[in-house]
């Protein structure tokens, strides 16, 4: 048997984010900071997609695409086993709670009790969580981080730090919390909007 093929909209990251076929939220419904980082708002959810590999870690080397009758695969190779997708809820007072996750292997999905990689392990007492992006060339091995405190004054100055010194300003200190997604996994945030009168999860980003 051949490397499996993936078709192009299913590969990771882009399965955590192949909603192109709704339309985007109306600006007022969401709020971003900044074009780098965005707040997480109660009643949000975070769609995350974790791959699976033999070789262990997340990041995903692909090989090279092959076109057939308009269609474009890329190729994961032996070392892709399958991927999990994880559901978190954005609560008022708790941060950032685990809620569901499921993992395809070979064409099948199950459900899992516990996520493959445990992210948002938030401290107790902070009140406000953000998604930082990096939008630059840097020497740490990450896209993204989350960033937690209990006033926005603090996590205003600890994304600062992060943007200004990625390789080492991400770290937990008194009244702030900060945290490296891993290299490979997709997170994306998604809120509801209503759509001929019930409701689909759109990204909020």
């Amino acid at each position: 048997m051949g490397p499996p093929k993936l078709a192009f909209l299913a590969l990771l990251p882009l399965l955590a984010a192949c909603t192109a076929h709704h339309p985007r939220a109306p600006a007022a419904a969401v709020q971003p900071i900044g074009p780098s980082y965005i707040d997480l708002e109660p009643g949000w959810r975070l769609r995350v997609v974790t791959p699976i590999l033999k070789s262990g870690g997340y990041r995903l080397n692909l090989t090279a695409p092959t076109a057939d009758a308009g269609t474009v695969t890329l190729h994961a190779g032996d070392d892709f086993l399958g991927y999990e997708v994880a559901y978190y809820a954005v609560r008022a007072r708790n941060g950032v709670e685990f809620v569901s996750a499921e993992i395809t292997k070979n064409g099948r999905t199950a459900p899992q009790s516990q996520p493959v990689a445990h992210l948002f392990q938030l401290p107790r007492g902070v009140r406000h969580v953000r998604l930082i992006y990096l939008v630059r060339v840097s020497q740490a091995d990450h896209d993204m981080a989350v960033a937690a405190a209990k006033d926005t004054d603090a996590l205003d100055a600890l994304t600062r730090r992060v943007q200004a010194n990625p390789a080492d300003a991400c770290r937990t200190e008194p009244g702030a919390y900060c945290e490296w997604i891993p290299a490979g996994i997709a997170v994306v945030p998604q809120f509801k909007k209503t759509i001929d009168g019930g409701f689909e999860w759109v990204p909020a980003r």
